[in-house]
């Protein structure tokens, strides 16, 4: 395509003239044909990334923290080499652009245009559009962006695709193609050069930086963009970015090189001007994403600070564990990232009972949970509500502990320090199944028992008569309130069996079971959360007896 032929398909496209079907006269372009390992014409199933690695050819670039971006004026004609066969040539500017698209909507249609260096780009779609996909290419063919984009009302368009730090004087190709079969016509969008730009906005254009005391400076120009900046991690490092904003409109985000996010920050009531994110690394590179949004004044810069904290105090999986000798009475540890997961395990003696607990400050709430070797976690609390402690009666020699915290949805980050106490409440005093349970024999017995937290079951066998009536007479638990054990009883194979609970007087309570028929029944004692939340009923003693006929 000469020269004269590319400026006299923009008039045709400005005119809003139909392009690529429904004129006899007019071809439909053809898909086209780019460098070997890229796709060709249509993306089948666009995908969120981009390529990865860098440009062929591409200089290193400097930190961020050296980089000067100054708007270096406007580019030539690229001449007939430039601009690929089916691609038509659009200035950046503020026009409207008119696409009827092929029956089927099916067909991409292809543009090019020149970027100009520290420049900011916007792909800008006109209502009316319920969506479509696009992806930017360089001249090296090598993706740059590619996206859906999706509106759920002709009334309110699709957002924009921001693109900047583009090559100067490059051309640069992107493709358009509706995401349904039947688009509605005409599909009108605008490519608008928004002035400078000092950060890229896309992942391959990223400006490289290094985690330091040292702070970065760089300026919101446009509303909703943003600023990238790659930096390299190790495994298992946290890392901060922190920001001053000059207005109390901002965001700050990690980004993986899928764009996934990693972690963010904003004040959700947009009053304070500074913040902090943070991560723990997966190792490779990461990126921090800066939106200042400084629409009013884009003139004020922002400052930023990266830096790596350090390897994480504790492992977040059992293997990884952080180990706890038997006899250690407390643990430290911080919650340093969202999400955070600290695990320990404990030396611990089969048989025994042991709760932990934690105090937590800097942050609002945690959770604690435990698991044998090999298990799910899970919490066995201590006490009602919100639970401090769990409790577990260990099975072997280890078992693993988790530590997680909530931190609040605050603009900064802030650190959730905590201390592990772990309690030794000795070897369990009875069997807490039927196999294990402590037999009972004929005639009146005093039944002393100690329910050490809520995984605490004793249970108690003895022989029965049919008919005959059996009672069990026990003290209330006085603690502040009156409490008092859960009680079941069962038959030889666990089945729960009709009793009656009388409260009799002030300091005790009675339970009556009558015998369905000659044979071994069972009493289960355990912690009672509905009449007794936030105890832990410690040493009782009751009289079991048969009742006179």
């Amino acid at each position: 395509m000469n020269v004269k032929q590319r400026w006299w398909s923009v008039f045709l496209l400005s005119g809003g003239l139909i392009l690529g079907a429904g004129c006899n006269s007019t071809p439909e372009p053809p898909p086209l044909v780019l460098d070997a390992g890229t796709d060709a014409g249509a993306d089948a199933g666009v995908d969120a990334g981009v390529d990865a690695g860098p440009d062929a050819g591409s200089e290193p670039e400097q930190d961020a923290g050296t980089v000067a971006c100054a708007d270096d004026g406007p580019v030539g004609d690229p001449g007939d080499a430039g601009v690929p066969d089916g691609a038509t040539l659009l200035i950046p500017s503020d026009e409207v652009h008119t696409i009827t698209w092929p029956p089927g909507g099916g067909v991409p249609l292809h543009f090019a245009f020149v970027a100009r260096g520290c420049r900011h780009y916007d792909l800008t779609v006109e209502p009316g559009s319920l969506g479509y996909s696009v992806v930017l290419r360089d001249a090296a063919g090598t993706r740059l962006d590619s996206s859906d984009q999706y509106s759920d009302s002709t009334s309110y368009p699709p957002s924009p695709r921001h693109w900047s730090g583009l090559e100067r004087g490059a051309v640069h190709t992107f493709y358009l193609l509706p995401l349904n079969s039947y688009p509605r016509v005409p599909f009108q969008f605008r490519l608008v050069d928004r002035g400078p730009d000092d950060h890229g906005d896309l992942l391959l254009r990223a400006t490289p930086w290094t985690p330091s005391e040292k702070p970065f400076t760089g300026y919101g120009e446009h509303w909703r963009e943003r600023d990238l900046l790659s930096f390299e991690t190790t495994v298992d490092h946290v890392y901060a970015l922190g920001c001053a904003f000059p207005n109390p409109s901002w965001e700050l985000r990690f980004l993986n090189g899928q764009e996934k996010s990693l972690g963010v920050a904003y004040d959700p009531n947009d009053r304070e001007t500074e913040g902090e994110a943070r991560i723990k690394s997966l190792g490779g590179t990461s990126y921090a994403s800066i939106q200042a949004n400084a629409f009013l004044d884009p003139s004020l810069p922002y400052t930023c600070v990266l830096n790596d904290l350090g390897q994480e105090d504790h492992g977040d999986t059992p293997e990884a564990a952080t180990p706890v000798p038997a006899g250690t009475a407390s643990v430290q540890g911080k919650i340093e990232v969202q999400g955070d997961r600290d695990v320990f395990a404990l030396s611990v003696q089969p048989g025994h009972h042991y709760r932990v607990s934690f105090a937590l400050t800097g942050q609002r709430q945690g959770r604690i949970q435990d698991a044998a070797p090999g298990g799910p976690f899970g919490t066995h609390p201590a006490s009602a509500g919100i639970p401090t402690s769990t409790s577990f009666k260990a099975s072997q020699e280890s078992h693993s502990v988790e530590m997680t915290g909530t931190p609040a949805l605050e603009a900064k980050y802030v650190t959730g320090n905590y201390t592990l106490q772990v309690e030794d409440q000795g070897l369990d005093d009875h069997g807490d199944t039927l196999d294990t349970a402590t037999p009972l024999p004929d005639g009146p017995q005093t039944l002393s028992f100690r329910i050490a937290s809520a995984v605490d079951h004793d249970v108690y066998t003895f022989q029965a008569i049919a008919g005959r009536r059996y009672q069990l007479d026990c003290p209330w638990k006085v603690s502040g309130a009156k409490h008092r054990p859960d009680l079941v009883f069962l038959d030889a194979q666990g089945a729960v069996q009709a009793s009656t609970l009388e409260e009799q007087e002030e300091v005790r309570w009675r339970a009556v079971f009558t015998a369905p028929q000659s044979a071994t029944y069972a009493l289960e004692f355990r912690a009672d959360f509905f009449t007794s939340p936030g105890t832990v009923l410690g040493d009782m003693d009751c009289r079991f007896e048969a009742l006179a006929p």
